[in-house]
């Protein structure tokens, strides 16, 4: 029996421990430091006080048990890998052997360098705890406010990066602020980039945009940030932004483990991939998920929990071909297949690109999202 061992329970993770539970002749080892697996995609709800926890968490150990007794979880955090003798070691010093090894560790919020302030005095929300502290902040406000018969004194939330995550999270506690008719709490987003959503289709950059204003949304592009102190944000062009609370959503470095030997990375720390998702240089070794680079035709894909769990799929596939010695039914390259993107944008108005095609927005668009996080969390549960 072959051994697949998998490092991180994220997306992409996951879909392959499920996908490869389904052959019996493998045994899987599972290994996360948490217990549980934390739906990022849908922080935007959980920070806005719109989800609770078990709305975006997923017990690991029911996930494990509802699949073939083929898998094990182990709750440790991992240390080391070797590919010479083909082992992991635990930060206990445990040593478990593999025949495959599947890396998914996925990312955490990345904190430019060049700005030292900007993580001692903002929160991220690439992790539980760290969305965990916003939501706090989020539901001390709204408690302030409903002690008061009269609105609370003024209170600015500033979100830097105008991504997914940063424009859905500004609309959202935007919504819920607008309709509760609170007129003294501001939210601002700043990016150093010229538009919202960068590098992404001119309908939704357009959308977005228009909607984020019809919200009250005070928007700060094309100027990076060069400073932070514990009230104001400096931007590159002089611009001073006051602030009662920071939350950075400005991109990802990916989470790489110590090795025997040095593995080349790309400027956001992701392991650099074959056309078939192996770490350069090793064949039976897998990285999926925000943690590796995917290119396909000189292009890069930025990553996305859809990516990932496409990833996860197709190295499980790869795995189970290559130990059923599928010699005439080789796997080929792995091909990016995006069916398209959705983006809440407070309430019940979301917009989307559908097949990389036809744009849509309004509630269809919001139910569809809810449908495909509901999917998922099945798929998983």
């Amino acid at each position: 029996m072959k051994k697949v061992i998998i490092i991180g329970a994220s997306y992409a993770g996951l879909y392959a421990a499920k996908e490869l539970s389904k052959n019996k002749n493998i045994e899987i080892l599972l290994f996360d430091k948490n217990d549980y697996h934390y739906m990022q995609v849908e922080a935007y709800g959980f920070v806005a006080t719109k989800y609770d926890t078990s709305e975006v968490t997923i017990s690991i150990n029911n996930f494990v048990q509802k699949l073939n007794s083929n898998i094990t979880f182990y709750k440790k955090e991992i240390h080391s890998f070797d590919s010479k003798t083909n082992t992991i070691t635990t930060i206990e010093k445990k040593t478990f052997n593999y025949d495959y090894l599947i890396i998914a560790t996925g990312s955490l919020t990345n904190f430019p360098i060049q700005v030292p302030n900007i993580q001692k005095y903002s929160t991220g929300i690439k992790t539980l705890q760290r969305a965990t502290q916003v939501n706090k902040m989020y539901l001390d406000i709204l408690e302030k406010i409903n002690m008061s018969s009269s609105d609370i004194e003024e209170y600015n939330i500033v979100i830097g990066g105008a991504g997914l995550s940063g424009v859905e999270i500004a609309a959202e506690m935007s919504t819920v602020f607008k309709n509760k008719n609170i007129s003294k709490i501001n939210i601002s987003i700043v990016d150093g980039m010229n538009t919202v959503l960068p590098n992404m289709n001119e309908r939704l950059v357009s959308e977005c945009q228009k909607r984020l204003k019809e919200l009250g949304i005070q928007i700060y592009l094309g100027s990076f940030i060069k400073d932070v102190d514990e009230k104001n944000i400096y931007l590159a062009n002089d611009t001073q932004i006051k602030y009662d609370y920071f939350i950075f959503t400005g991109g990802i470095k990916a989470i790489t483990i110590d090795s025997q030997k040095d593995y080349e990375v790309n400027k956001l720390n992701q392991y650099i991939t074959d056309d078939y998702l192996h770490l350069k240089g090793e064949d039976n070794i897998f990285v999926v998920g925000d943690v590796a680079e995917v290119t396909y035709n000189n292009k890069y894909f930025a990553p996305t929990a859809q990516l990932a769990i496409s990833a996860g799929h197709y190295v499980a596939s790869y795995i189970q071909k290559e130990i059923n010695n599928s010699q005439y039914n080789i796997m080929d390259t792995f091909k990016p297949k995006l069916k398209g993107t959705l983006i809440s944008l407070g309430g019940n108005y979301a917009i989307g690109l559908l097949f990389n095609k036809y744009f849509a927005k309004g509630f269809f668009i919001h139910m569809l999202k809810h449908f495909v996080t509901k999917l998922h969390r099945n798929a998983l549960s």
